[in-house]
């Protein structure tokens, strides 16, 4: 039987302008309304958030190498070994720059480049993962809903972090509205509202995007329209001028014309002269 912890990590690992629609979808779909209801409530993820869901799903092993030192580092700071805390140290901050530029890549390829901001909380989140083995319990599920923080090997703050059911193995698990358990619950109007709010957000930013697009593709025919319109302009100034050299080409053609009368008229008369000077000598020459 399909759990809540399925379902969202089904829907964690959709696209970030997808998750809203896809997860309005199978809630509407499930016979369980207990069920149904959890899967309404599930939060999008922040892009952060989601930049790092895509590196579980797409980035697996080198996600994977940062969490697995993460907790070399912490063994090493539970025995106060300082040799080691550095030298594995430089390999975390080699490994986490590697992991924010690689994700970036991936966000871009899946068509959400990140934001400076939005690449910070990704690197932010990985040093928290590798500083807290909640936090890298966390990251690890693949449903991560908001950026995490550390602050030096303090136990992070995971209220609200995790999508779906989530045990970090200590009191901070999880948000109350992630579990399901067998018994009817009672509706939770506060997670109804944060969805309706979600949802008229996004219709929001959809509706923000569709106009910046509309504005963008007038102001650029706009731009095409008045290319057009100079070059039609110069290309008529180029027949105007043309016309006139047709105009002068008509009259010296008229002129070459006349000459070329005269220049007939001239050879004829020539050639009348030649025959008559001809008659005349051969008469004189008999």
């Amino acid at each position: 039987m399909t759990d809540l912890a399925d379902i969202a990590s089904e829907l964690y690992a959709q696209t970030l302008d997808a998750f809203t629609a896809a997860r309005n979808e199978r809630a509407k779909n499930l016979d369980d309304k207990a069920l149904a209801r959890d899967v309404r409530a599930l939060r999008k993820p922040s892009a952060s958030a989601w930049v790092l869901n895509m590196m579980t799903v797409h980035r697996g092993d080198q996600l994977r190498e940062a969490l697995t030192l993460g907790a070399a580092m912490r063994e090493a700071q539970e025995q106060l070994d300082r040799g080691e805390l550095k030298k594995l140290g430089t390999q975390r901050q080699h490994l986490i720059s590697a992991l924010v530029k690689d994700g970036a890549a991936l966000a871009g390829e899946l068509g959400h480049p990140p934001s400076p901001a939005t690449a910070l909380e990704v690197e932010q989140t990985l040093k928290a993962a590798m500083a807290d083995a909640g936090a890298a319990a966390a990251v690890s599920t693949g449903r991560l809903v908001r950026a995490l923080e550390a602050s030096g090997w303090e136990a992070v703050d995971l209220s609200g972090a995790v999508g779906g059911p989530f045990d970090s193995g200590g009191p901070a698990a999880g948000s109350a509205a992630d579990g399901h358990s067998d018994a009817e619950p009672e509706a939770d109007p506060a997670a109804e509202a944060r969805a309706d709010l979600e949802d008229a957000e996004d219709r929001s930013e959809e509706a923000a995007a569709a106009l910046k697009r509309a504005r963008e593709r007038v102001e650029q025919l706009d731009r095409d329209r008045e290319s057009l319109a100079q070059q039609v302009k110069d290309l008529r100034k180029r027949i105007r001028a043309l016309e006139q050299d047709i105009d002068v080409i008509d009259d010296d053609a008229d002129d070459a014309a006349r000459e070329r009368t005269e220049a007939e008229r001239t050879a004829k008369e020539a050639a009348r002269e030649v025959d008559r000077a001809r008659k005349a000598v051969e008469k004189l020459t008999r």
